[in-house]
């Protein structure tokens, strides 16, 4: 190998360790190639928080001799958590030596310390699980399936990587006002999603589990091949879990009283597809009209007639992406992939951000809003129009933001302008929607000693 080619090589394994090393200490690391996508993020994260004794408590019914007890081997595992986590770290540290004696393995040398933890880490869940096992009674251990069933949602469906796979139903039950008659009516549902829920989310992880090891060693290999398949098949189960929430939220929106149903909808689908539901140059531009105090009656009704045409194309167009994502969602990661393979080859081809489906559906709502905007200027005269804030006309659309709109449309077949659609949604101002809630008591399940799940915040 010349000089030159092995200063370089040198260089690249000494950047892989680097950003390696900040996959140890950082919380939202930057992927490389597959990184994310193998788990690099989650082996240091730990499998279990001090605040989810509150779930063992719940659902195991601890007696009060038994919770501290719990406490404990919960502070334990953190403790014995943090010190591995240190331990890989080090281990990374001390690698810089190596990787520059041998930088055509340097992906293989940086992943060691990796795949060492991960191993320790697998040890340190099963004899936490052990421990808190041996504690229990007879009754307590029938107990269990459900508390592993609670522990797989707080734990796995925020790691959702789709549009959509994140969703949380119950959070979004939690927060309506329902009636005694109510929850008895939806607990069947609830209670068969749970079960499907929970089998997708198993089935999930037995595939990331699987696939991580393959990304990993593509990584290696640098066998691009092989990692996009992988990506696919893990996307098949992040689909699958995608395909159990839209599916009960049908069903749940059948069942709840109207109020609820639109109310539980907007929440849900807003949390879930956030970037569908930012709010729009038009949005914004209608607040800025309103608050005109020289605005004629003629001239407000002319903007409400425009903003009743513009609700229902808007709810149009929500309702065509959110079908698209479903169709196309499971494509973006790999075209993640594709680009970060593409700037590692120093490629000069554009990979775009999201599926042709998906974009070509984006850029008819952005020109529908813009046609919209351009109706409302027209209504009004120049020194009204001079007054409108310039932000107005340099907003760029679809930045991908992950913040709910102030308004969410969510409406039924297509309609042309001053034809009668679906419902209006309005949702909460940005950042109220699908904000996980401090945890409530657990109510029971009609059957067998399961208990309607709450929802805790995945992150400390």
């Amino acid at each position: 190998m010349s000089t030159g080619i092995r200063a370089r090589s040198g260089r690249v394994a000494l950047s892989m360790l680097l950003g390696l090393t900040f996959l140890a200490t950082a919380a939202k690391p930057a992927s490389a190639q597959f990184g994310d996508q193998a788990g690099f993020t989650e082996v240091f994260r730990p499998d279990f928080y001090r605040r989810d004794m509150q779930l063992y408590a719940d659902y195991l019914r601890l007696e009060e001799w038994q919770r501290p007890i719990v406490e404990i081997l919960l502070d334990d595992y953190q403790v014995s958590f943090d010190l591995g986590t240190k331990e890989c770290r080090d281990r990374m540290s001390r690698l810089k030596d190596e990787l520059q004696a041998d930088p055509e393995n340097a992906m293989k040398i940086a992943l060691r310390p990796i795949r060492q933890w991960e191993a320790e880490k697998r040890e340190l869940k099963r004899l936490l699980i052990a421990d808190i096992q041996g504690q229990l009674s007879p009754l307590q251990i029938q107990r269990w399936p459900s508390l592993e069933r609670a522990m797989r949602r707080e734990k796995e469906l925020p790691q959702g990587n789709l549009p959509g796979e994140s969703m949380n139903i119950f959070v979004a039950i939690q927060e309506l006002d329902l009636t005694p008659a109510d929850e008895q009516a939806i607990d069947p549902i609830l209670l068969e999603y749970e079960i499907a829920i929970d089998q997708a989310l198993a089935r999930r992880r037995e595939t990331m589990d699987k696939y991580q090891e393959v990304l990993k060693d593509a990584m290696i290999s640098k066998d691009t091949d092989s990692g996009l398949n992988a990506l696919r098949k893990i996307g098949v189960m992040r689909s699958e879990v995608c395909a159990h929430h839209m599916q009960v939220i049908d069903e749940l929106i059948s069942v709840l009283p109207e109020e609820s149903s639109i109310s539980f909808r907007r929440s849900v689908l807003a949390s879930g597809f956030p970037t569908v539901f930012e709010e729009t140059r038009v949005d914004r531009l209608l607040v800025s009209v309103r608050k005109l105090k020289d605005l004629t009656p003629d001239q407000a009704d002319q903007i409400d007639a425009i903003e009743a045409r513009y609700e229902i194309d808007l709810a149009t167009a929500n309702v065509l992406l959110i079908d698209a994502y479903k169709a196309y969602g499971a494509e973006i990661p790999i075209l993640e992939a594709k680009r970060a393979i593409a700037r590692r080859n120093k490629e000069t081809v554009r990979i775009q951000k999201l599926p042709d489906a998906i974009i070509a559906l984006q850029d008819e709502k952005n020109q529908m809003v813009e046609d919209y905007r351009q109706q409302i200027l027209g209504v009004l005269n120049k020194e009204q129009a001079a007054v409108v804030p310039m932000s107005m006309n340099n907003v760029r659309q679809n930045q991908n933001r992950a913040t709910p709109s102030s308004r969410s449309n969510i409406g039924g077949k297509r309609s042309k302008p001053g034809q009668p659609s679906g419902p209006t949604i309005d949702l909460p101002p940005s950042g109220k929607g699908g904000v996980d809630r401090q945890q409530k008591p657990a109510r029971e399940l009609p059957v067998g000693g399961n208990t309607l799940p709450q929802s805790q915040n995945p992150t400390q």
